[in-house]
């Protein structure tokens, strides 16, 4: 068996620039060479320390008979951050038999596509989005089983529907119900039932495999996968199908391509996706790791909390980004703690978490008391800074939530943004909203790329040889035709410009550069790049990140404040962040106040965890100072246990 040496790890130590090497949970976890999971705080460095093993695999390629390394990931930004960390050394984890891709692409890949072939003789011809999947699965179930046809499923939804709209006797009305009643169920391929999901909640209605309504719901599907439709959802489905028939087939298959196979982010991973992979890879012949922290699942899944169990696992308890004070503190509200440690700033003293109290459900100076302590510490002094105040709840007619902290604040609407049309170039240069690059990868941000060169074709009425302006497919297939060295180079350059935004950092004078070389070596055009109005404006008000800056951002004398939901600084770092009290079911802060003091209870109420989870992801984004809000009563209840656990008074602070 490869054996990593002390040798391979100077080498990787030395590529990734770590300046004190890595420390003996570290090396631990490069080291091993068995199927284990890596479980590891927040801020460890987690991504560094599977870099550098994979730098050290990457050296002793090809493996033992020709074998490969799988690397799996949840979005294509973190493909880009592989690829873009390792540099050159990327070029021979790309190349077969290795595979490096996020889960999907993966599953598709190897799995749902030759599962099209076996069981529908076709392939894949399109991949729908929910909404506009149901919308043809509603289509299939109008053709199949019209009115009167005798349809068990139509019998079915009819019967479900609410007695209001069956007295009506109006047909229209009551078709549209039914068809509402349709959209809303899914196949949970996990135990094979059919449940309705609504709100995030999920209620079984058809279990039985042998009912004529469950037969006919699933007619539709696979009506719809005879035509090559599907969606997200039925592709994993049909993956789980295939390889729960030839999982011997497929686990001698992989085995015998890969060596290693490492999953990232091991906590994002669904119930499915689970199931999926531990019947595709045989643990006792290839070493499977997966990397993550399963407390920070806080996005509603398919399946209550996390789905990923660590088995035994590898730990990195230590945390590079977090104080010593803020660990202590954010380690009692883990669902389960495992003593995670901070680290001592540079400045030797640590700054204690800060509770900010109100009475009455008056907040009113919630953010300026925080705008005070971030001075009062002098953080605002320092150059690189991110002040953030996070809560679950963005908005809401009763009880607390975002708005109720700061009344400019607005939801983002970015998915109806992110493609506008722009009279300037750096409004699609701007970083995006994190739920669409949770969605959508950096997918999302090559489509802006390719609008913006789109829109400086259709300023200069540069049109495809038919006289017609061209499309994002069509210019993509004609710069491939006329010169596909370009082509390769500017979808290596998106790779590398996607991560610099995702630092917050300026790419617009090299994409001036791009939009010329590509106007002169496509359309002999030749741009003045100093002059031209729609390179070099400014962006007035209409970009998406400027907007949601200017309208959810809290200014206190020349400090702002960034005021975000905890889902959209998932994976973030902070300077200091605010954790908010808003209302979800109950007050958030106030219903985990016996965790916050260190009270672990073993048994646990489905909203108390849904607040834990998202506390935890709050309280572990800031380097410097953390404050949550609270109110004033709770505190003085509970006074004595949180200062002893290390909280102290906005009031004694001043």
């Amino acid at each position: 068996m490869l054996a990593i040496t002390d040798e391979d790890i100077a080498y990787a130590t030395g590529v990734l620039n770590i300046k004190n090497g890595f420390d003996v949970p570290r090396i631990n976890v490069i080291k091993c060479m068995e199927s284990r999971d890596v479980v590891a705080c927040p801020g460890s460095g987690k991504t560094t320390v599977l870099l550098a093993k994979l730098l050290i695999l990457a050296r002793h390629l090809p493996l033992k008979n020709n074998k490969g390394i799988c690397i799996l990931t949840h979005t294509n930004v973190a493909i880009d951050e592989v690829k873009e960390r390792l540099g050159d050394k990327a070029n021979d984890l790309l190349s077969y038999p290795n595979f490096v891709g996020t889960i999907h692409s993966f599953i598709s890949k190897f799995l749902a596509s030759p599962a099209f072939v076996h069981y529908h003789s076709s392939r894949i011809s399109r991949i729908f989005e929910p909404e506009d999947y149901k919308l043809r699965l509603v289509r299939k179930y109008k053709s199949l089983y019209p009115p009167f046809s005798g349809s068990k499923l139509d019998g079915f939804l009819y019967g479900r529907l609410e007695k209001k709209i069956k007295d009506s006797r109006d047909n229209n009305i009551i078709n549209r119900a039914k068809e509402d009643l349709l959209r809303s169920l899914e196949i949970d391929y996990t135990d094979n039932t059919i449940k309705k999901v609504a709100f995030n909640k999920k209620a079984t209605l058809l279990k039985n495999p042998n009912s004529d309504a469950y037969k006919e719901y699933i007619n539709l599907i696979h009506g719809l996968q005879n035509e090559g439709v599907c969606s997200y959802k039925e592709l994993q489905g049909l993956a789980l199908r295939y390889v729960n028939d030839f999982q011997k087939e497929l686990q001698s298959i992989f085995s015998e391509r890969f060596s290693f196979v490492f999953v990232d982010e091991m906590q994002d991973t669904s119930l499915l996706q689970m199931q999926i992979l531990e019947k595709t890879f045989d643990k006792e012949k290839v070493t499977f790791q997966c990397f993550g922290d399963p407390q920070q699942t806080i996005y509603e899944s398919d399946d209550k909390g996390c789905a990923w169990e660590p088995r035994d696992p590898l730990l990195i308890k230590n945390s590079n980004r977090l104080s010593k004070n803020i660990a202590k503190v954010a380690d009692v509200v883990a669902l389960n703690p495992y003593g995670m440690q901070g680290k001592v700033p540079q400045s030797g003293v640590p700054i204690s978490p800060v509770i900010i109290t109100y009475k009455n459900d008056d907040v009113s100076h919630v953010l300026e008391t925080y705008s005070k302590l971030i001075i009062k510490y002098k953080l605002n002094e320092r150059g690189n800074t991110i002040f953030k105040a996070v809560g679950l709840v963005k908005d809401k007619t009763e009880g607390l939530s975002i708005t109720s902290y700061y009344s400019g604040f607005k939801k983002n609407e970015t998915r109806r943004k992110i493609n506008k049309d722009f009279t300037e170039l750096q409004s699609y240069l701007v970083k995006l909203d994190r739920v669409v690059i949770e969605k959508e990868g950096a997918k999302a941000y090559y489509n802006r790329f390719i609008l913006a060169i789109l829109k400086y074709l259709r300023m200069n009425d540069i049109k495809t040889h038919e006289g017609r302006y061209f499309s994002g497919i069509s210019l993509l297939k004609y710069l491939r035709e006329s010169d596909e060295r370009l082509y390769r180079i500017l979808h290596r350059y998106f790779a590398r410009i996607v991560l610099l935004i995702e630092k917050e950092k300026s790419v617009l004078v090299s994409f001036k550069y791009i939009i010329a070389i590509i106007m002169n070596r496509l359309f002999r055009l030749k741009v003045d790049i100093s002059r031209d109005q729609f390179i070099n404006d400014t962006p007035v008000s209409n970009t998406v990140a400027v907007n949601q800056k200017k309208e959810n951002t809290y200014k206190y004398n020349n400090l702002e404040i960034e005021l975000d939901s905890v889902h959209g600084v998932k994976g973030q770092t902070h300077t200091a962040t605010l954790y908010l009290e808003t209302f979800y079911f109950s007050k958030t802060n106030e219903s985990i106040i016996k965790y916050l003091i260190g009270q672990n209870n073993p048994t646990i109420e489905e909203r108390v965890e849904k607040h834990l989870r998202v506390a935890y992801v709050a309280m572990t984004r800031p380097t410097d100072l953390l404050c949550i809000v609270l109110n004033e009563a709770v505190y003085l209840e509970h006074e004595i246990e949180l200062k002893r656990l290390g909280w102290v008074h906005h009031i004694d602070v001043f």
